[in-house]
């Protein structure tokens, strides 16, 4: 019979070192801080020696303990691969997603796919609700994403990539872009579900208005977009959310430094769902995607 310490504590210990944080290994884990100290605790008893250096908020595994890391990232990369094996003999791993219409088509599933290119035994469905709300949603899923912070019992919300809106239009439309009080005589595009939009970005730009300026509503930003693609007026909308039209030169971001800042794109999921290892690595795969995002100039 092998004689092991327990597997959750040298799981603690790997991503504690791996990551030089608690509280990242933690939030990795889909435990509380304290129960990875613990975790560590109980392993430097078994093993009778400090396992960590403390270097303010980091830590930092000793020189022995270092040794022990990369024999468990082994291990773990072993077992990783024989689940994955059996898993493609037996089987793949389903990510249930539900996102509004506009984040699924113009974020989500473009920066989703290299995951699943990577990851070909992982089916990743994704399904629509158009309501920020989630109430109404009469089925569980693994990731609900949403342009507001979630709450629901024994769950988990993160932001996933910053919401900063600004006015957007086709580079074929003459307007006059020197002031952006012009835009106030222009036709403007409005989304019913952010009526004040255009209002708060006329404040941002230091022209006050006393009510939204006139201008046709559309049910989701994905048809404003299209809208001011085709010429018909300006839209407003995040930035996250159209730069492969502004890459593409279908859209232009005349005043892309006058923007609206918004709560963010968050996405809430279950504190279980964090042992599966693909769904961590989905999860992963989306925060670089949205810190690369968030890092990158508006063109």
């Amino acid at each position: 019979m092998r004689k092991l310490p327990s597997l959750n504590a040298l799981r603690a210990f790997e991503a504690t070192a791996r990551r030089a944080s608690v509280t990242q290994a933690a939030t990795e884990l889909g435990v509380s801080h304290s129960a990875v100290s613990q975790q560590i605790k109980s392993l430097e008893e078994y093993f009778g020696q400090a396992l960590f250096l403390r270097r303010g908020r980091r830590v930092e595994p000793t020189e022995g303990a270092r040794l022990l890391l990369e024999e468990l990232k082994m291990a773990f990369d072993r077992m990783a691969t024989a689940c994955d094996q059996f898993n493609s003999r037996n089987g793949s791993t389903t990510i249930t997603v539900n996102a509004t219409p506009s984040f699924a088509m113009r974020w989500l599933i473009p920066k989703s796919s290299q995951f699943q290119i990577q990851n070909p035994s992982v089916k990743v469905v994704v399904e629509t609700s158009t309501s920020d709300g989630i109430d109404h949603l009469n089925r569980s899923y693994d990731f609900i994403f949403r342009r507001v912070p979630m709450e629901r019992l024994d769950c988990k919300c993160q932001k996933i990539v910053e919401d900063h809106s600004t006015a957007l239009m086709s580079p074929s439309l003459e307007v006059d872009c020197r002031d952006p009080g012009t835009f106030r005589h222009q036709t403007l595009l409005h989304l019913k579900s952010r009526p004040d939009a255009w209002r708060k970005w006329f404040e941002v730009s230091g022209i006050p208005l006393e009510e939204t300026p006139p201008g046709p509503y559309y049910e989701h930003f994905f048809l404003s977009l299209q809208a001011a693609i085709s010429g018909l007026g300006i839209a407003i909308g995040p930035l996250c959310l159209v730069r492969d039209d502004m890459a593409g030169g279908r859209l232009v971001a005349p005043f892309a430094d006058r923007t609206v800042a918004g709560p963010g794109f968050h996405t809430l999921y279950p504190a279980i769902a964090m042992r599966s290892r693909h769904h961590r690595a989905f999860l992963e795969a989306l925060v670089e995607a949205g810190r690369a995002d968030d890092a990158k100039p508006a063109l």
